[in-house]
Parts: structure tokens; C-alpha cells; sequence
């Protein structure tokens, strides 16, 4: 090959190259990258359940935690059932040390132990400081989380996640390797302007 056409030849790569791959990408490559992109571990509740006004009493005491209190952050919610076995004890460990595990973004989410008793939860504490412990009340949050568990086949282990303008936005198996969560709750952190 002469000089001419090598000259040639490289114009018509530099141009034509990348219009090409563009072209590939668009039409084929693309689409099956993005779909593996986009995939999460965590099954989402479609479309997200947005959450009315409650009030659930603080463990501890003090003012009562309602809806305004919920927004702004992204919560893990676990509605304790009446013993907490392996499964629930896993659930807790696993969303403990996905949130942890978020470094500087852990301030971002903020995990919440629904229970029926202070008894039940006062044990909890000092495994999960970071938790607010929450008593279930009559028209409380758990009232409206129990519907969404109930239609998604949630196991009583599994958790919710909400978002920072109070939305049920994806069911959190008691199962999910909390490396699984971290990558889930990483990617929400980075798509999330709010929160």
C-alpha cells in the first residue's frame, strides 16, 4: 500500500470511525449496556407509594417522628415482627453494614426499627445506635407500609426503602448481601439531587 492511499485510509477513520461506533452503539451495543447499567439488586415498588401524614411515638420519648421528620433523607425501614429470629437479626446486621459502608454518604440514610413495644426494642439499641426505634400506633407508619408489603409478598424480615420526598420506592429482602445493597443505595446516592 502506498502512501497515498494509507493517508487516505486514515482520513476516512478519523471520520468515519466514530460515526460508525455512534451509529453501533445506537442501534445494538447500546441498549444491552444500558439495560445491565440500570439493573439493581433490590426489587423497586412501581410506580413508588407516596406516604400520607402520621405520627409514630420515639421509643426513648420526646416529640412524636411524623412525615416531615421522614423527608429529606432516604430511610430503611423495618417493621419489626413480634421475635426477631435469624432472618429479622440478618436484616438489621445487613442494612447496618450497607449504610455503614457508605462512607461520607451514610449521613444520607438513616434506618428506622418499627416495633410494638419498648421492651422489644430497647435490645436493639445498642446493635443499632444509629437506628431511630420507633412504637407502632394507630394510624402510624406501619399502617400504611403493611398494604405494600402484603400486595409486593414481602417476607416479615424484609425492609422498605423511602425516599427524601417520602415515597416507598423499593422492598429490601432480608436475604440481599449487603454488598448487593451498598451498590443499590450508591447508585441512588449518586442519582439523588435531594436527600
Amino acid at each position: 500500500m502506498n502512501r497515498g492511499r494509507l493517508k487516505l485510509a486514515v482520513i476516512f477513520a478519523v471520520f468515519l470511525g466514530p460515526l460508525l461506533a455512534a451509529f453501533g452503539w445506537y442501534y445494538g451495543l447500546g441498549g444491552a449496556a444500558a439495560t445491565r447499567a440500570t439493573t439493581n439488586h433490590a426489587p423497586l415498588i412501581s410506580p413508588p407509594v407516596a406516604l400520607r401524614a402520621f405520627a409514630n411515638p420515639v421509643a426513648e420519648g420526646g416529640a412524636p417522628f411524623d412525615l416531615e421528620k421522614l423527608k429529606r433523607r432516604w430511610h430503611v425501614v423495618h417493621l419489626l415482627p413480634d421475635s426477631c429470629a435469624d432472618s429479622c437479626r440478618r436484616s438489621l446486621y445487613n442494612t447496618r453494614q450497607a449504610r455503614l459502608a457508605l462512607g461520607r454518604d451514610a449521613p444520607r440514610v438513616r434506618r428506622i426499627l418499627l416495633g410494638a413495644g419498648r421492651a422489644q426494642l430497647a435490645p436493639l439499641a445498642s446493635d443499632h445506635p444509629d437506628s431511630t426505634r420507633l412504637l407502632y400506633a394507630e394510624g402510624g407508619l406501619e399502617d400504611q407500609l403493611a398494604p405494600i408489603r402484603r400486595r409486593r409478598n414481602l417476607g416479615a424480615a424484609d425492609a422498605l426503602l423511602i425516599d427524601p420526598l417520602g415515597n416507598v420506592m423499593m422492598a429490601i429482602p432480608a436475604a440481599l448481601d449487603p454488598r448487593l445493597l451498598l451498590k443499590d443505595l450508591k447508585k441512588l446516592m449518586k442519582l439523588s439531587r435531594i436527600g
